[in-house]
């Protein structure tokens, strides 16, 4: 008895293990011998068992008999049946792209896809990672930049320096939390590229896809594309049920897509992998549909979680871009990979776990070495760029890579580090009616000198005004992490009547609308002013200053009262920015705005104070202003600015409300949010409401293959008042309501810019109508240029 339930217990044990037998392997294109993420592995005389390689083109299907006939079947390629036994080696197997399409499944009731598509829709905001109450996990990054050529001496020279191995391998390692329903963070704990020693760009690099395919709109390159997946995408875009495929207990329908002809969206092509487990999406292959002047193909791959859950896995892109260097056809490629692992759907978070900064560069995430590289790797480095790292941080120590990058650290702040001082590139030149051309230098202390303390000034000098300006200033940060700041600065200088109040725009540079500055005031100023961020998305203000104020242009303030020339002007000012969900990227170098798709409303106001330091003038003037760019699916993007203000008291124009118009001959070019048929200083005003509103619609109107044209259209209006106490010199007040209307074609000519992306120009007609109306009626008609960057 004994001896029967011995070799019945052997029976289990050999047939156990002899049914658990594996065989895996790694597929990839034969012509380019790039893995093919998501072949359909199966069984050849049992197609309803089998697998779907992984994202990197990795496969492991169980066999209960050796040998085994596997059948390899993938869109677009040559189906190919092996024979296979099981081995302590992986196979290596390739597949041979086909010119054959495969025929589309087609059944007399209809289009098999549709109802597919229909219940995929039905649970894509159940399916959405973004619609869970919290999560965490962590990232591994690596992206990898190679030069593919078809030139001989360029593919020797490149293997003669690189030694086999790639231009570039950057790796980073990144914590995200997120809660519902808009908080998150990302820190990025530790990151690594190949000749540099203190990089701090990884983590923009690998940010080049959503973090899943369920948003309405597919944001890549900076362009919105439409979600085959999303609400009425089925009127938009045409799907073919391919195949269906069997993984395990699952069944798997892969479905093509790409936009309907005729239809002129900003569309999708590809492939969706749809499990039928609530109807979720296990794999996406996805590209633009329209040819860009940059190739970015997408591919995504979720794991079921015990949760029940779908969630992302894994997020890969390749990026191809032409260089056409010595006649040749070379491009720069660029392939990302972000593997996500310990997801956790109960971390427990807060609200006081967030700030408006989203993602975070730690300050010693450079200097993780070797061991914890090796430890905390997803994928291990391969040969090839275990050679990169070798041989390009040989040429980085050689070429000195860091300080040639520490150069570009704060370039969006308009600055140059070089050693312990920063250049101020927005002081080395400048152009405006009144000066003419200015000619200048900008020098502050940074970091490396004193941390958190800067010092400096700036000069210029106006070749038609003949005169030097300067400035001087000291700002210490007290919080980089609360935008806490104190400030005192001195300037002598130059100021655009009409501007002592909210900027034209927030940017380093007005743009060509400095270019109209011609009535200005010479100003003697000092200040004193602070800063903070509180309730994560309210920036606060405050200024204290006193100025001599002398008006040039052969202009003196008159009025009841008063008869000054020079005056002397001190005032105190809050400003509160108030932008709900605004984004940020911080850095040990700087803080970068993401923006946000909320309302920015921002509010100031000034007291003057007459006697105090020399005051002329007491007064109260406030300010306010709210703006918004607004992205409507299948329609175009609408953006609008309102902003008013109010003066209690008789001012001299430099303090009151003027400059809102941008007609220039001289400077015909549409400068958005001002009045395009205005004169810069047609009117002046102590009280005023602005509103300025445009729809781009992109091309969505128009489209063909070599034109396709932006359209966008604008409206406008103004009102405002002055007190008749005044004596206008060259000005004209509007009590009633100014109006103008335009439209805007963008993308007329397109100018191949290093062949990535286009240079484009367009025009502009804009009528001012209405109260306004001018008897000419060609003086009511401003034609204007623009000019903008595109990849399509």
């Amino acid at each position: 008895m004994l001896k029967k339930l011995l070799r019945l217990l052997l029976f289990f044990i050999v047939s156990s293990s002899f049914a658990q037998q594996t065989i895996s392997g790694i597929i990839s294109n034969e012509n380019t011998e790039e893995p093919l993420a998501f072949v359909n592995v199966t069984l050849k005389n049992s197609p309803h068992q089998g697998t779907i390689s992984d994202i990197d083109g990795k496969f492991s299907i169980q066999i209960n008999k050796n040998p085994i006939e596997l059948q390899l079947s993938y869109i677009g390629f040559e189906t190919r049946i092996i024979e296979a036994t099981t081995s302590d080696s992986p196979l290596y197997l390739s597949l041979k792209p086909s010119e054959e399409q495969l025929d589309e499944v087609l059944l007399k009731t209809g289009n098999p896809a549709l109802p597919i598509i229909k219940k995929v829709i039905a649970h894509r905001e159940k399916n959405h990672p973004q619609h869970l109450p919290e999560y965490s996990h962590d990232y591994y990054n690596k992206v990898i930049f190679d030069i593919e050529s078809d030139g001989k001496e360029v593919d020797s020279a490149l293997n003669k320096v690189l030694k086999g191995g790639h231009i570039l391998v950057m790796e980073s390692i990144t914590k995200k939390e997120f809660k519902n329903p808009r908080l998150k963070n990302e820190t990025v704990i530790a990151n690594r590229v190949s000749g540099f020693k203190n990089p701090m760009f990884t983590a923009l690099a690998s940010d080049m896809q959503p973090f899943s395919f369920y948003d309405e709109v597919i944001d890549l390159l900076d362009m919105h594309f439409l979600n085959p997946i999303s609400n009425g995408a089925i009127n938009k875009y045409d799907y073919q049920l391919k195949e269906t495929l069997f993984q395990n207990k699952d069944t798997i329908h892969l479905i093509s897509f790409q936009p309907k002809e005729g239809k002129n969206i900003e569309g999708l092509k590809g492939l969706l992998y749809i499990n039928t487990k609530n109807y979720a999406i296990q794999n996406v292959i996805a590209s633009p549909f329209e040819d860009l002047k940059i190739d970015l193909k997408i591919q995504q791959q979720y794991q079921y979680l015990p949760e029940e859950v779908w969630f992302p896995e894994q997020l890969n892109y390749s990026l191809k871009l032409s260089t056409n260097a010595g006649g040749n056809n070379d491009f720069v490629i660029a392939e990302g990979k972000s593997y996500i692992r310990n997801v956790n759907l109960q971390p427990n978070l807060t609200t006081k776990d967030f700030s408006a900064v989203v993602l975070k560069i730690d300050e010693e995430a450079p200097k993780k070495d070797s061991v914890y590289w090796q430890t905390h790797r997803t994928v291990p480095l391969s040969e090839e760029e275990t050679i990169t790292y070798r041989v390009i941080d040989s040429l980085g120590e050689e070429l000195k890579f860091d300080k040639i990058i520490s150069y570009t650290h704060k370039l969006p702040q308009g600055k140059i580090p070089i050693g312990k001082i920063d250049l101020d590139l927005t002081k080395l030149f400048g152009y405006n009616k009144h000066e003419g051309t200015r000619l200048g230098a900008g020098l502050y202390t940074n970091e490396k000198l004193i941390k958190d303390l800067e010092l400096g000034g700036y000069f210029g000098y106006g070749f038609k005004d003949y005169e030097w300006k300067y400035g001087l200033s000291a700002k210490y940060i007290i919080s980089k992490d609360d935008d806490i700041f104190v400030k005192a600065a001195y300037q002598d200088d130059i100021k655009e009547i009409g501007s002592y109040g909210l900027p034209l725009s927030e940017n380093l540079y007005n743009g060509l609308r400095d270019f109209m500055i011609e009535k200005v005031d010479h100003i003697q100023k000092y200040s004193i002013s602070g800063g903070f961020r509180s309730f994560k998305y309210l920036q606060t203000e405050i200024e204290l200053n006193q100025a001599k104020i002398t008006p040039l242009n052969n202009y003196a303030f008159k009025a009841t009262d008063y008869n000054l020339n020079p005056f002397h002007h001190t005032s105190a000012s809050i400003k509160l920015r108030y932008a709900y969900a605004e984004r940020f990227i911080q850095t040990p170098y700087q803080k970068m705005s993401l923006g946000t798709k909320f309302p920015i409303v921002t509010l100031q106001y000034t007291h003057g104070f007459d006697g105090l330091l020399e005051g002329d003038f007491n007064y109260q003037k406030v300010e306010a202003r709210i703006e918004q760019n607004v992205f409507l699916k299948n329609f175009g993007k609408t953006s609008y600015r309102i902003q008013a203000g109010y003066v209690d008291e008789i001012l001299p124009r430099s303090l009151l409300f003027t400059g809102e118009g941008s007609h220039d001959d001289d400077f015909p070019v549409v400068i958005e949010n001002t009045f395009q048929t205005m004169l810069p200083y047609e009117f002046l005003s102590d009280r005023y409401l602005d509103v300025f509103l445009s729809h781009n619609f992109g091309s969505l109107l128009f489209k063909s293959e070599k034109f396709n044209p932006e359209i966008i259209v604008h409206h406008n209006l103004s009102w405002g008042d002055l007190r008749d106490d005044y004596t206008l010199y060259n000005f004209k007040t509007k009590e009633n309501v100014y109006l103008e209307g335009g439209l805007e074609l963008g993308r007329l000519l397109k100018l191949n810019y290093l062949d990535i992306a286009y240079v484009t120009f367009g025009a502009g007609a804009f009528y001012r109508y209405g109260n306004y109306h001018l008897e000419d009626f060609d003086d009511n008609i401003a034609l204007k240029f623009n000019v903008g960057f595109s990849f399509n």
